[in-house]
């Protein structure tokens, strides 16, 4: 007759045996993700028309935009800043529709005194406003 501990050994690698086993044909644990964090690439180019524009004119930005994926973005601005700090911002474009595609936005206003202005293209998504560089100069005559 044999001993009982050996019983309840081979009790043990059996049940060991069918848990890996189970474990290996399942396949890899998954591993679980966040969603993404809303962050989105964005590429193109900000011009103003004209591009010596007269004091009190009327100037064009115009941003041709695309991004690496379709977004809607919450707003849409050029900044604008003169020598002394003062704000001149263009209006702000509301949900503004972005994709692989590239896409013209426009908007207007005067720049209303000669000088050197800062201009840049700024964007808001998810509540945070980010500036996109460059920051690029105007004089207005």
């Amino acid at each position: 007759m044999r001993p009982k501990w050996i019983y309840a050994a081979l009790a043990v690698l059996g049940v060991l045996a069918v848990v890996l086993g189970l474990s290996w044909w399942r396949g890899p644990a998954l591993i679980p993700l966040d969603p993404p964090t809303g962050q989105v690439t964005i590429a193109g180019q900000l011009v103003l028309d004209p591009a010596e524009p007269a004091s009190g004119g009327l100037v064009t930005a115009r941003a041709t935009l695309s991004a690496e994926r379709d977004v809607v973005l919450s707003a849409l601005t050029v900044k604008v800043r003169d020598e002394a700090g003062a704000f001149h911002d263009f209006p702000t474009l509301v949900d503004a529709e972005l994709s692989p595609e590239p896409r013209v936005f426009e908007t207007q206003r005067e720049l209303p005194a000669p000088g050197t202005y800062t201009y840049y293209l700024a964007y808001q998504l998810h509540g945070t406003w980010v500036s996109l560089p460059p920051w690029q100069r105007v004089t207005v005559r």
